[in-house]
C-alpha cells in the first residue's frame, strides 16, 4: 500500500514568500496586492544562467493569484533565455487561468521586437497601466444578470 501524505507543489515556504531571491546577476521579488493580484519584479541581468529560474519563480508564486504583473523595468540585460522564460510564463498562466501583463524595460522591448514581432505577449507601459488593463479584463469576464 502506498503511503499518502501532504505534498507542497508549486508553493513556496510562506515565511519566505515575499523575500527577494538572488539568481545569478538578477534579483526576483514578489508583492501581493489584495485580493488576488501578484506583482513579480526582476532587477538585473536575465540570461542563460537565470532565465529558467525566472520562469519557475513566477510559476511558483502565482499558484494563488488570478492576476499577475511581471515588472521588468529594472532589467539591464535580457537575453534569449529571458524570452523563453516569458513564453513559459505565458503557457503556465494560461494553464492555471491567470491573467497577466508584462511591464518591459528598454532591454526587454529590444528583444521582443525581434522575438515577438506580432505582439502576442501582453505588454503595458507601466505597472499602473498594467493594473488598468487587468481591471478591464476582469470586468469583461464578470457574468451578466438577465432580467426577466
Amino acid at each position: 500500500m502506498i503511503d499518502v501524505g501532504t505534498v507542497r507543489v508549486f508553493r513556496p515556504d510562506p515565511s519566505a514568500a515575499e523575500s527577494p531571491q538572488q539568481r545569478g546577476r538578477a534579483v526576483f521579488s514578489i508583492r501581493s496586492l489584495p485580493p488576488t493580484l501578484s506583482v513579480v519584479t526582476a532587477v538585473g541581468e536575465i540570461d542563460a544562467t537565470n532565465g529558467r529560474d525566472l520562469g519557475r519563480y513566477v510559476e511558483c508564486h502565482t499558484a494563488s493569484a488570478t492576476q499577475l504583473i511581471v515588472d521588468l523595468t529594472g532589467v539591464t540585460f535580457f537575453g534569449s533565455q529571458g524570452f523563453s522564460a516569458l513564453h513559459y510564463m505565458s503557457v503556465s498562466c494560461t494553464r492555471i487561468d491567470v491573467d497577466w501583463v508584462i511591464v518591459p524595460g528598454g532591454e526587454v522591448r529590444r528583444l521582443l521586437r525581434i522575438c515577438d514581432p506580432q505582439g502576442e505577449l501582453p505588454l503595458a507601459d507601466s505597472v499602473d497601466a498594467a493594473c488598468a488593463r487587468l481591471d478591464r479584463v476582469t470586468r469583461r469576464r464578470q457574468p451578466f444578470s438577465w432580467a426577466g
